[in-house]
């Protein structure tokens, strides 16, 4: 009779405005959700689900709960490709006083634990079809 709908799930892009590589990463998830939300392909298993997208300019970084979650997702052996010369959690904790050791673009889904570093366009369709549907 009556269900609830889905909450979206939230998409967050720590975006550098002047990396080349991150504003592709940023115009590729635009015109994933544009075509969400369109419904150009509905009911296709090959249709993109709707997302929430966040977009966090540097210098703004994850806060210290946002970095342990992303480390949870990526693996500790994997903390470098998040904070650079970072080798230990405690070591990129202390990295984000420097917004520039940061690895840009950073692709971060919350409700699904996962986080893709050094991103390009076919590593967020991936991401982004993955996404559960309603």
């Amino acid at each position: 009779m009556f269900g609830w709908k889905r909450s979206l799930d939230v998409i967050t892009l720590f975006h550098s405005p002047s990396s080349a590589q991150s504003k592709a990463v940023l115009t590729a998830l635009k015109n994933s959700l544009e075509a969400a939300t369109a419904g150009t392909i509905s009911n296709s298993k090959d249709a993109p689900a709707n997302f929430e997208l966040e977009v966090v300019e540097e210098p703004a970084v994850p806060t210290k709960d946002q970095l342990k979650s992303i480390i949870e997702y990526l693996g500790k052996e994997r903390i470098g490709e998040i904070v650079s010369g970072a080798k230990t959690e405690m070591e990129a904790l202390k990295g984000l006083n420097d917004s520039k050791r940061l690895v840009r673009p950073l692709l971060v889904d919350w409700n699904n634990g996962r986080a893709v570093t050094n991103v390009n366009e076919s590593k967020i369709l991936e991401l982004v079809k993955s996404l559960p549907k309603d």
